[in-house]
């Protein structure tokens, strides 16, 4: 209910408290796939586990600034400011995937999976990047205009790049001796320990 001087108080205490809730609950769940994919024995998943949570989170918040963005909101600096910082993770992000050489990610880097994946990663990381940038620095109209783009970007960088990490994952999965010959050489002494240790 709305009169001349806008929401009554307990609206505007019901949405602030809505707010926060969305603050608190939303941000950090929005990184749950990765969690949840990272604990599996799928060996592109497995080896990427510290990393998946970060990455879905970022990719999840530079798609939901473009969605807020594209509703109208392209006036708000917060929300640029979110934009950017998500976008250059993302960037991060895949330089760091490009320079690790373990056979596990190697889905993510050839075939249809590693193109698809690097799609994803352009279309959520640098490429929003440069048009938030370039947003920053010029008129008020091209401003808007360029920030729409960096929007739809990230919105469709992130949509693939869910896509790439599951189908990566399909693609790792038919390898299923990789986690047997790469395990970690402390692993390795640990089960020749337990091997030669004498019965008690």
């Amino acid at each position: 209910m709305r009169d001349r001087y806008g929401p009554s108080l307990p609206l505007r205490v019901l949405e602030n408290a809505g707010q926060a809730a969305s603050l608190a609950f939303g941000l950090p769940f929005s990184n749950y796939t990765g969690v949840l994919i990272g604990a599996t024995a799928i060996p592109v998943w497995n080896r990427s586990a510290a990393d998946l949570p970060l990455h879905f989170g970022a990719s999840g918040l530079g798609a939901a600034v473009g969605m807020l963005e594209l509703m109208g909101h392209r006036k708000s600096r917060a929300l640029q400011a979110l934009g950017l910082g998500a976008a250059i993770f993302e960037m991060w992000e895949g330089l760091r995937i490009e320079s690790r050489s373990y056979a596990e990610l190697d889905p993510l880097k050839h075939g249809a999976s590693g193109l698809i994946t690097r799609t994803g990663g352009i279309l959520s990381g640098p490429l929003p990047m440069v048009l938030r940038l370039a947003a920053s620095f010029g008129n008020k109209k091209n401003s808007q205009s360029l920030r729409r783009w960096a929007a739809i970007s990230a919105i469709a960088g992130s949509l693939i790049t869910r896509v790439a990490w599951v189908h990566a994952g399909h693609v790792s999965a038919r390898n299923w001796k990789l986690p047997l010959e790469n395990r970690e050489p402390r692993q390795l002494a640990r089960d020749e320990s337990l091997e030669i240790a004498p019965a008690p």
